[in-house]
Formats: C-alpha cells, sequence, structure tokens
C-alpha cells in the first residue's frame, strides 16, 4: 500500500493519497492543489472514495472539488449528518461558501469499501471525529500527533472524551501500528503510548 502525504491550506493539514493496485482513495480533501492532482494522474490511480476524519474547516476546503472532479462518495462520521455545514462547528466563518457533501455517514467499528477500512468512533477534539484503520495504518484526523493530541477547546471538543477515545480504541491495537495524523509527520502507537505527554 502506497501512502503519499500532501500538507496544504492555510494551517497546513495532512491530504493523504492511499493506493494499491491502482485504485485508491483520499483522507481528508484538505484544499484543491495541483500536485495531488498530477500525482493521482502520473500514478495512474482511480480514486474511489474520499474518507473525512472530521469536518473542520482546515480538512474539507477542497472537498467539493475532488468529489466532483472524481466524481466519488464522501464517508465521515454518524455525527457529522447534522455539523458539517453548520459553521459553529466547523469553524468556517470565512468560507461563506464553503460546502461540506457527505454521502455516507459511518457508524463505530463498521467495515466498508473494498479497502475493507475500520471506522473508529474517536471523539474529543469535534463530535465528529472518527479514525480508520486500514490492515497496519491508522489515521488518526486531529486525535492524535506525534507527541501531542488535538485540541479540545473548540466547539464539540472535551479533553477527558479526547483521552478516553485514545485509550478505549487505540490501546488495544497492535502497537506497531504507525498513525498517520491530520498535521505532522507519522508516529507509531508503541512510540506515543511511551513518549506522548498526555499518554504516559
Amino acid at each position: 500500500m502506497e501512502i503519499m502525504r500532501f500538507p496544504l491550506g492555510p494551517v497546513l493539514t495532512n491530504l493523504y493519497v492511499v493506493s494499491e493496485n491502482g485504485h485508491g482513495f483520499i483522507v481528508d480533501a484538505v484544499i484543491k492543489n495541483d500536485l495531488v492532482t498530477k500525482y493521482i494522474k502520473d500514478n495512474n490511480i482511480i480514486i474511489d472514495s474520499i474518507l473525512q476524519t472530521h469536518t473542520h474547516f482546515d480538512h474539507v476546503l477542497g472537498l467539493e472539488y475532488y468529489k466532483n472532479l472524481y466524481n466519488v462518495d464522501v464517508f465521515a462520521s454518524s455525527e457529522s449528518r447534522d455539523i458539517a455545514n453548520d459553521k459553529y462547528y466547523n469553524l468556517a466563518y470565512d468560507y461563506d461558501d464553503l460546502n461540506v457533501p457527505i454521502d455516507n455517514f459511518l457508524t463505530d467499528n463498521e467495515i466498508f469499501t473494498d479497502f475493507k477500512i475500520k471506522a473508529l468512533k474517536t471523539p474529543g477534539h469535534s463530535l465528529d471525529s472518527i479514525s480508520y484503520l486500514i490492515g497496519d495504518y491508522l489515521f488518526s484526523g486531529d486525535t492524535l500527533f506525534r507527541g501531542n493530541i488535538g485540541r479540545t477547546d473548540f466547539p464539540g471538543g472535551d479533553y477527558e472524551t479526547l483521552i478516553d477515545s485514545i485509550n478505549e480504541k487505540y490501546r488495544v491495537l497492535n502497537q506497531n501500528i504507525v498513525v498517520y495524523p491530520g498535521h505532522g509527520e507519522q508516529t507509531s502507537l508503541d512510540y506515543e503510548f511511551n513518549n506522548n505527554p498526555f499518554l504516559i
């Protein structure tokens, strides 16, 4: 499996293109960018879907563009249904025309698409935070970063809920799993549970 990271947008949010055997998907459609579409074209990747770890503005500014370009469904947490287009929750106060289209609202532990992706609801940073487990890879969104955790001072955020999400959903996983966060470099569960000051 190939995973390409593109740090993009106003706060350098990670957009990932994940692919295998000519098919792939986008994790967090951060913003329209020619580097992303060129990479997909140059590697002959058929984009099958888009996965959103949550719907804060910096993760969805390019969502409508990529959805229409590749004519694919968008997956997000079932909690996104009522808040994805609510500026109080998505923080898109400076983006009057932002539209956050979502086709499929996921339940906790749901397995979906041909990639057999497992959805893990991990609220705390936002009401609709969800992580995606694909084999030995975990896309944590803004729940867990290298040496840090997500902010909890936004609407719908809660520190204790975030810590509970990490402990309940991540500690039971293989600790060698590689973590691809919403911001910054990749890490591993083993590293975080032994070095992250919020978790040890």
